[in-house]
């Protein structure tokens, strides 16, 4: 008679399982492939890994749980995955580590050719993993975390000793190229920090524009001033810049350089549509950009203060809205407007609207997207324009991409938007894109 298996014998099979292979990963211990990796030990007489963490991962299961964390560890297992196959040979080991599932390790095989020391490759291979993998992790990341993840890309050797078991030594090689993995991680932000402040003293930042079209018209009723850092650069993308200057408390500097930058190369461009300055919240306070030195500025750069408006991005908390009113009053008594930009994002946004009365009111692109198939985010622009008309508020919709969207907005009243179906970020000021129509 078959002996019915309990509960309590099922969880510790899996247990057992698990000490050999990741089921989820589709993945082997170092345990089950320990006879391999040892036996490239005793060939060599040396043994070099490369190790891949991402610390920041562990974060994602805490704040929405083992499924969200388990699909986005399968995403970058499968991206490894594909570098391996691509950018190492076949008899390496790729394994994830026993202890610790956001940690995966590469065992180098012995090289074909006797006279190559893989000593001398490490770096190398290190360094083409970081760039197969750190913009892929970015971008799984980001929307759970909103930081700036980066893994840990580790690499170390071990040269055996008869006077330590192997067991000893391979566990040591995991353990030092995890450290190396953190100390070149802990060098890499040091480094993009000094990048950051080497760009804000240089001022070596770029302006593009990008149109913002009446609705009923097609004419271009203004243009929105965008900030890039040095082309072929880590911060040539305007999200990783700021994230970077956010993490490394340069926010304001940043900030500060862009809105300057934008404005003088308003002066060359000679026009009188509007011009639309991103700026945050903590920057209006700015003593440098207010009153009379903001007025003797627009006067040198020869610009209309009414053709001005601050955008205010939602993303940050406004802790105190009378001082920020009367921040904001030197800039209105020049006749400079303030819009709300990122609206339906941020903190609070219905008491910032109705503590600030903004002049504009920008509605983040995550209800733009798709809102010809989507009732819900038809309804909720449509309240946002029927708000604006109420208390004299323009509607501006961000991202615009297709013609269906556009049809669909305007239908529910939206009376201006910007987005690649108009016009793509330019240094120029450019005419609206018609090709669509």
């Amino acid at each position: 008679m078959l002996k019915k298996i309990s509960d309590q014998d099922k969880v510790c099979v899996d247990i057992h399982e698990g000490f050999y292979y990741n089921r989820t990963l589709s993945l082997p211990t170092v345990i089950q492939e320990y006879e391999k990796v040892e036996s490239i030990l005793i060939d060599l007489q040396y043994m070099a890994c490369i190790t891949v963490q991402i610390e920041q991962l562990s974060k994602v299961e805490y704040l929405y749980g083992s499924n969200s964390y388990n699909y986005l560890l399968l995403q970058l297992t499968d991206i490894l995955k594909d570098i391996k196959h691509k950018e190492f040979r076949g008899r390496d080991i790729f394994v994830v580590d026993l202890y610790d599932a956001d940690t995966f390790v590469i065992f180098l095989s012995a090289p074909r050719d006797d006279r190559t020391q893989l000593v001398y490759h490490l770096e190398a291979i290190s360094e083409r993993i970081r760039r197969g993998l750190e913009k892929a992790v970015f971008d799984l990341l980001y929307p759970y975390l909103k930081e700036f993840v980066r893994p840990n890309i580790g690499y170390a050797l071990e040269i055996q000793n008869p006077m330590v078991s192997n067991m000893r030594l391979i566990r040591q090689l995991v353990r030092n190229s995890k450290k190396m993995g953190e100390f070149i991680a802990a060098k890499r932000d040091y480094l993009s920090r000094y990048g950051l402040q080497k760009i804000i003293i240089e001022q070596d930042i770029r302006t593009v524009f990008q149109a913002i079209v009446d609705f009923n018209t097609l004419e271009v009723i203004g243009y929105e001033a965008l900030s890039r850092g040095p082309e072929n650069s880590e911060f040539a993308s305007p999200t990783l810049m700021f994230l970077m200057a956010s993490e490394c408390g340069l926010s304001f500097e940043l900030d500060r350089l862009c809105r300057r930058r934008a404005l003088e190369r308003v002066r060359t461009m000679c026009t009188d549509k509007k011009i639309f300055v991103n700026t945050l919240s903590m920057t209006i306070h700015d003593p440098e950009f207010r009153g009379l030195y903001l007025k003797e500025l627009l006067e040198d750069l020869e610009i209309k203060p009414e053709n001005v408006v601050f955008e205010i991005s939602e993303k940050l908390a406004i802790d105190n809205y009378d001082l920020f009113r009367d921040a904001m009053r030197d800039y209105t008594d020049v006749g400079i407007v303030h819009a709300g930009d990122d609206m339906g994002t941020g903190y609070s946004d219905l008491e910032r609207i109705m503590e600030l009365t903004p002049g504009y009111m920008k509605v983040d692109i995550s209800f733009v997207k798709d809102v010809h198939k989507s009732y819900l985010k038809q309804e909720i622009v449509k309240a946002m324009v029927n708000l604006g008309k109420s208390i004299g508020s323009h509607v501006i919709v961000e991202g615009v991409e297709t013609k269906e969207e556009y049809e669909k907005l305007k239908e529910i009243g939206v009376p201006f938007g910007q987005g690649y179906l108009f016009d793509v970020p330019s240094r120029e000021l450019s005419p609206v894109n018609l090709d669509w129509c």
